[in-house]
Order: structure tokens, then sequence, then C-alpha cells
């Protein structure tokens, strides 16, 4: 009598339902950690990309202030 108090049809709902929402939860964590490495690989990716830019973007600036000597040789002459 006891088992059936505490053992209701409530209880067998809820104990159905939360079980319903871990397996659910745990089929889709094998999705949600996939993207957080592809957001990993993604940062690691554009902090590269970053880095060559800048380094374009200095390597211009170099190129730039030879051209404008350059010129300025030349104009002399």
């Amino acid at each position: 009598m006891i088992l059936e108090k505490f053992f209701g049809p409530a209880t067998a709902v809820y104990l159905a339902s939360a079980s319903i929402a871990a397996l659910w939860w745990a089929s889709d964590l094998s999705r949600r950690v996939q993207t957080i490495e592809h957001s990993t690989v993604t940062g690691e990716r554009l902090a590269r990309l970053e880095t060559e830019v800048h380094a374009l973007a200095q390597g211009t600036h170099e190129l730039k202030l030879s051209v404008n000597e350059l010129a300025r040789e030349l104009g002399k002459k």
C-alpha cells in the first residue's frame, strides 16, 4: 500500500517525461560538442588570418614608403 501511494500515475508520468528529456539532451550533446569544436577551429583560423593580414598591411606600408622614397630620389635628379 505504501508503494501504491508513492508510485502513482503522476510519478510514472514524471519519471517517463524526465527519462525522455534526459535521452533527448544526451542525444543532442554530440551536436553541441561538435558545434563548439567547429567554432574553436574557426576562431583559430580567424586569429591566423588576422596575423597574416597585419603582416601584409605592414609589408604594404613599407613598400609604399620605399616607392615614395624612390620617387623623391628620382625627382631630385
